[in-house]
Order: C-alpha cells, then sequence, then structure tokens
C-alpha cells in the first residue's frame, strides 16, 4: 500500500524531530516477521539514515537507543551473515492504536525530508481535514504542538511548499478583508508522475 496510518497520538509521546521522523519510518514498514504480531521489521541502519534524513548511522543508533528507553522500539537480535559477521538488525516496534484517531501519510516523503521538515508535515498531515481538504492551524498552533520556534516552523512550512507537498493560502478576515488572519494549508501527494490535491479522486 502507498499510504501509511499513523495515530494522532504521535504528537502526545514528546518526540524530538529525529525521534519522530524515525518511529514514524519504522511505523510504515511492512513487518518481516508474522510471528511478532505484525511489530517486527528488519531494517538497516543506513537505510534509516537515507529514508530520514539523517547524516550519521551513529545518530541513528543514538536516536533508537533513546526511543528505546521510551518503550517504542526495541532492537531484539541482529542477524549473522554467512561469514559470521553481524547483519541487518530486527526491530520490535510498539505501534500506537488507530482504531479511533488517525491520519495518512504517503511513503513516498520518506527519504525526501530532514527530521525537522518531517515532522511539521506530518503534523500537517494529522490537522488535514479530508471532509473539508483543508488545515488551518497557526503557526502558533505548531509552536505548541511541535516544540518548534516559530521561525523555524516559517522556514520549513516554505521549504515544503517548495518540495510541492503541500500548498499554502491566506485567508482574508471577514470582518476586515484587507487583514489577513489564517494560514491554510492544502496536502499534494505525487500520484503516477502527477501532482494533485488530497482527498480528491
Amino acid at each position: 500500500m502507498r499510504n501509511i496510518k499513523l495515530s494522532n497520538k504521535i504528537f502526545d509521546l514528546g518526540l524530538s524531530a529525529k525521534e519522530l521522523s524515525i518511529y514514524a519510518y519504522l511505523c510504515s514498514l511492512p513487518s518481516d516477521y508474522p510471528m511478532f504480531d505484525g511489530t517486527a521489521v528488519k531494517v538497516k541502519q543506513t537505510t534509516i539514515a537515507q529514508k530520514c534524513g539523517l547524516n550519521a548511522v551513529q545518530t541513528v543508533s543514538k536516536v533508537i537507543s533513546s526511543l528505546a528507553t521510551k518503550g517504542l522500539v526495541m532492537p531484539i537480535k541482529r542477524s549473522l551473515k554467512a561469514n559470521g559477521y553481524k547483519g541487518t538488525y530486527i526491530y520490535e516496534i510498539k505501534k500506537l492504536p488507530t482504531n479511533d484517531s488517525f491520519f495518512f501519510v504517503d511513503r513516498s516523503v520518506f527519504g525526501q525530508l530532514v527530521p525537522r521538515q518531517m515532522m511539521i508535515y506530518l503534523f500537517i498531515c494529522k490537522s488535514f481535514s479530508m471532509q473539508l481538504k483543508d488545515c488551518w492551524n497557526s503557526y502558533n498552533d505548531i509552536c505548541r504542538q511541535t516544540g518548534m520556534k516559530r521561525e523555524t516552523i516559517i522556514n520549513t512550512i516554505s521549504e515544503l511548499e517548495s518540495l510541492k507537498l503541500i500548498r499554502r493560502s491566506k485567508r482574508k478576515s471577514k470582518e476586515n478583508r484587507r487583514v489577513y488572519v489564517d494560514n491554510h494549508y492544502i496536502l499534494i501527494f505525487y500520484v503516477k508522475g502527477k501532482i494533485r490535491k488530497k482527498g480528491k479522486k
């Protein structure tokens, strides 16, 4: 499947941008080991680094250790190569339930974004209304939910626009049509080489 489902509560975990990016990526992977009830994945740390916009494998190791202390990701063993050397890690992932509140993310964004971009993009995905085809959170809303500085959020949203992952529009005040009051966002995703607004069929 192209889309993955993540729990809205992922933003209640207090994760840093790097932790959120890696955790979301690991949650996006299909299970390689059905005996673990669909929660175990096998992936190289170099792949995680590339898919999460991180320069160093050592950073991946540190972040996974942090996620392990929070009970979200647990390295359970490493496979062995034919020559006896240790191979790829296998991780057990504690996924948050998605039966009550969830949002969808296009898998193709992994590998395109650095952690701070991923955090803002995931927040917009979470806040996006499929019924209204709109997301209207203010910069202050995003600051409170992500812990990022306002200036960083403004710059990151501009970057996501340049990457053609979102489209931003400003709405005028009903009381004074000369004044802009809110930023609104539309999600965009790629389908067969074309781009279209999320939610349209």
